[in-house]
């Protein structure tokens, strides 16, 4: 396996250009989901190793570590994603510094590349230069019939055809830096309006993975473009953006969620100005009955949260009879978690909590809950609210069960609050060898009373299966319920209950056979 895992190494770094834009991005968030944490449930197969990758959404990725590029991942991307990073960065971590690998490739330079990138006279004259930048009309004319001619035959080659579509767009960016975010969040923008046009003539849903894609691209786009401030000359095509944006609330689609996703983005990475959110506002509470859906009550919110409107976005939420709601709130509990207005955090919590038990009920299946409880209690920052509200945290946590089991449990332990503890690995169907012996050990010394209803359901359980085996684990606990009686000095009563255990087991003789052994009846 180490073997293998070098070979990767030099494999990748000879495959990512130090260079490149897009490499650099790659290697980037490969490493920042390995940072946290993000890949368990590795699995080493002949020549490979398949794990768990924890992004917005849990994906499936697969390393090959003979050969790199035939690596694989459930998530859209095409080739290396982030994913397979993660993965490789995880293994590579375990035998040597992730550090160093990635220093020394940003160090490795071909003498090569810069002769390659020389080009003869003749060769400058015959290409074309992309269109030069004008008017807002200009992008969009260059845009409006990109993706008419879409391979229809099937998902693969419609998925393949529209990607190949998109990288041609974007081949022909603006020369000039500062205008290539924009531009590219152009054609995210302009692709969504032309491939829900074909979705919805062509009654398929062949776009999810394409739609989740650009919603990538745009969060890299606007990203960069956060970078400085706007020029000047940005203005005729912000305006397009922020006027032309009514689109993704309105227009019909089968994709509900990327298009408020992207309207999210858009209003609040891109249009920061106060004047314009708050026309925005003042503009979605002016639709006539007719145009209101999940879409525009969503953005309505979101408005009033970026306009300050507490009591509006909280009143909102309140009589919100759409339990998706709950799909959107980790980002404005995050919004106010960044800027540390803890108060705003509690205060939209409550307001969202009575949502989501049922939205997690309503997902298709379990690993989509868990995906969506740890994405959530990874917004709010457990330990931020256990400090600053623990009853809030302790109510987040029951509304979340069972799928909250391990925090709650976690939580009440820290709190020392060991009876509800205890009686919630009742619940959960556990008993006393499920539990990790150094909590025992714990609750022994602290709390000894509230192991005992442990320790006899565990006996009574063991009693059942009627074989040597489970009467010597009988006996076993029988004597640590002995020594928690007698720690509370309770001797009569650990006296009664078992004389009582042995009348009801005379007939199990090879059970009285293993107390005489344990010495727990005189022989």
């Amino acid at each position: 396996m180490e073997d293998g895992i070098k070979i990767a190494a030099d494999q990748l770094k000879k495959k990512l250009d130090p260079s490149n834009e897009q490499h650099q991005k790659l290697v980037q968030k490969g490493l920042l989901l390995f940072r946290q944490h993000s890949v368990f449930q590795r699995k080493a197969l002949h020549n490979a190793v398949t794990a768990k990758v924890q992004d917005v959404t849990p994906v499936t990725s697969i390393i090959d570590l003979a050969d790199v590029q035939n690596s694989d991942c459930s998530c859209p991307f095409d080739g290396l994603c982030r994913h397979i990073m993660a993965l490789f960065f995880s293994l590579y971590s375990e035998n040597d510094s992730v550090f160093h690998w990635v220093q020394s490739w940003k160090e490795a330079k071909n003498p090569l590349d810069i002769l390659k990138q020389i080009k003869r006279g003749s060769d400058l004259l015959a290409e074309k230069s992309p269109a030069p930048i004008s008017e807002v009309e200009a992008w969009l004319k260059r845009m409006e019939h990109a993706y008419d001619d879409a391979d229809l035959h099937s998902p693969y080659s419609y998925e393949h055809s529209i990607r190949k579509k998109y990288e041609k767009l974007i081949a022909a960016s603006p020369i000039e830096r500062e205008w290539r975010p924009l531009y590219q969040l152009f054609v995210v923008y302009e692709s969504f309006k032309q491939i829900n046009k074909i979705s919805i003539a062509e009654h398929h849903y062949w776009s999810r993975s394409f739609f989740q894609f650009m919603l990538e691209e745009a969060a890299d786009a606007l990203d960069n473009l956060s970078v400085s401030a706007f020029p000047f000359a940005f203005d005729p095509y912000l305006a397009y953006l922020r006027e032309n944006s009514v689109y993704l609330l309105e227009e019909a689609t089968q994709f509900t969620f990327e298009f408020i996703e992207l309207y999210r983005m858009l209003w609040t990475l891109l249009i920061k100005q106060l004047v314009w959110r708050k026309m925005e506002f003042d503009r979605l509470q002016s639709l006539p009955a007719p145009l209101c859906n999940e879409r525009t009550r969503i953005a309505s919110i979101h408005l009033a949260i970026l306009c300050g409107y507490d009591d509006e976005a909280i009143h909102q939420i309140e009589h919100n009879n759409d339990e998706n709601i709950t799909l959107f709130s980790p980002f404005w509990l995050n919004y106010f978690k960044d800027k540390k207005a803890y108060a705003q955090v509690y205060r939209y919590l409550n307001a969202i909590l009575p949502f989501v038990p049922v939205f997690i009920q309503n997902q298709s299946n379990d690993q989509d809950r868990r995906a969506f409880i740890l994405l959530f209690l990874r917004t709010i920052d457990e330990s931020m609210l256990a400090e600053k509200n623990a009853s809030l945290l302790e109510k987040l946590y029951i509304h979340l069960l069972p799928f909250s089991f391990y925090h709650y449990s976690d939580y009440l332990f820290n709190q020392k609050k060991y009876r509800e503890w205890t009686e919630l690995q009742n619940l959960r169907g556990n008993d006393i060898s499920d539990i990790e012996k150094w909590r025992i050990d714990i609750i022994t010394k602290e709390a000894p009373h509230v192991l005992l209803p442990l320790y006899h359901d565990a006996i009574d359980k063991l009693l059942l299966n009627k074989s040597r085996d489970s009467y010597k684990k009988t006996v076993k606990y029988l004597k640590k319920l002995r020594a928690l009686y007698k720690k509370q000095k309770r001797n009569e009563a650990w006296s009664a209950f078992f004389e009582n255990l042995l009348n009801k087991t005379k007939r199990l003789r090879a059970f009285h056979e293993e107390c005489r052994k344990g010495k727990l009846i005189d022989a």
